[in-house]
């Protein structure tokens, strides 16, 4: 099936000179007996550490995480509307735990199953178009919390040689979503009229997950973007011989 059209504005950041892992970053080497297991642990506890900018290696604060615009694509079957986020702010992901985190040093693909008890979006929104057979539009401010979060994040790594150092980049990315359920509230739907939001949002509730199901491919695409972006920075800054012992 093909994607919706995802469109997303990130500032992006020049890379520099290359640099150790920060001191408070477990540092796993390929070659040791546990490392998928040091890996797993290491992961976790980068990502609870991006509670604030670590600009040394170039990793944003997580908490909260600022995307300036992402526009998703009208469902197929339930929600036939363009969904435009303005000004959104994520919160959340320091809590996350990870189950697993695999890296393949021969194809080069790494490997991550984390979870999110709840992460927040607030945001100013945009929509207009139908929702099953109802009629929705509207423009305002709004939030959802997804709770129960599972994200399976796969990356396909290519690497390079700067100034005689390995690095990785990001040339691929691939992230599946699903959660357990879905709060909401969206403000000035139908340019105000109580009634007829009251309705809409009374819909929206009694089938969150079937809804979102209808447009998440547009939303795995646009996170798996985001977060393709933030490590794409930090591998253009850390060479491979620091992140896996690779020399």
């Amino acid at each position: 099936m093909k994607l919706p059209l995802i469109s997303i504005y990130l500032s992006l950041v020049s890379v520099a000179l290359g640099v150790k892992l920060p001191p408070s970053f477990m540092q796993c080497d390929v070659k040791q007996s546990d490392f998928q297991q040091c890996l797993t642990k290491a992961v976790e506890n980068a990502i609870r550490q991006m509670n604030r900018p670590l600009k040394e290696v170039h990793l944003l604060n997580l908490e909260p995480l600022e995307i300036p615009a992402m526009t998703v694509a009208a469902g197929s079957q339930i929600l036939y509307s363009q969904q435009v986020f303005k000004n959104m702010r994520v919160s959340g992901f320091n809590e996350t735990t990870c189950s697993k985190v695999e890296f393949d040093s021969a194809t080069k693909i790494l490997k991550l199953d984390c979870t999110v008890p709840r992460f927040r979006l607030e945001f100013d929104y945009e929509v207009n178009g139908r929702l099953f057979l109802v009629s929705i539009y509207g423009k305002g401010s709004g939030w959802a919390v997804f709770v129960g979060n599972r994200m399976k994040l796969t990356f396909k790594l290519g690497e390079y040689e700067k100034k005689g150092k390995k690095y990785y980049n990001v040339v691929k990315q691939e992230l599946k979503m699903r959660m357990t359920d879905i709060e909401f509230n969206l403000e000035n739907l139908f340019d105000g009229d109580e009634e007829a939001a009251d309705r809409v949002k009374k819909i929206i509730k009694e089938n969150a997950l079937e809804i979102f199901g209808d447009v998440k491919p547009g939303y795995e695409e646009a996170f798996g973007l985001i977060f393709a972006s933030i490590f794409d920075r930090f591998l253009g800054k850390v060479p491979a011989a620091y992140l896996f012992g690779e020399k």
